[in-house]
């Protein structure tokens, strides 16, 4: 049964290949979609990708003093850090243009990275915040209690 499924799915890629590939002596247009992804790029760019990856998500995570300022607003914070850190998700869009990968693969690779950094991002500024309200809570407790024994 799992032979004649395998066989079946590979006769289904052949047949789909054949179908969508363009073969040869075929002129492929300046519009054709390219299927390049960040694989099949050459080891090099690769690296300068994965480079360029690690540099937007050091950006994103340094701990920034403003983070523990009562003061400023966590909307400001992650803007600021947005803004400071955009230019990698730049870079690492044109490293995978210039390799020819798949515009949209393109796009939403860095649509999800830029995401998961900003979850990432807003879950650090909040529970330092939090972290900020339980010492401010706990330190009126325990001049409370201080107080109440003075008494």
């Amino acid at each position: 049964m799992k032979d004649s499924l395998a066989i079946v799915f590979w006769v289904a890629v052949v047949v789909l290949a054949y179908l969508y590939l363009p073969r040869g002596g075929e002129v492929v247009s300046d519009d054709a979609v390219s299927i390049i992804t960040p694989v099949d790029m050459s080891q090099e760019a690769q690296d300068k990708m994965y480079a360029t990856i690690m540099e937007y998500n050091k950006c994103m995570m340094q701990n920034r003093p403003e983070y523990h300022k009562q003061t400023v607003s966590t909307a400001a914070v992650a803007e600021k850090t947005l803004f400071a850190c955009e230019p990698h998700l730049d870079e690492l869009a044109i490293v995978l243009e210039e390799n020819n990968v798949n515009a949209e693969l393109r796009v939403g690779m860095v649509k999800t990275i830029r995401t998961r950094a900003v979850r990432k991002l807003m879950s650090m500024v909040m529970q330092s915040r939090a972290g900020q309200a339980r010492a401010q809570d706990d330190a009126r407790l325990t001049a409370e209690s201080e107080a109440a024994t003075a008494q």
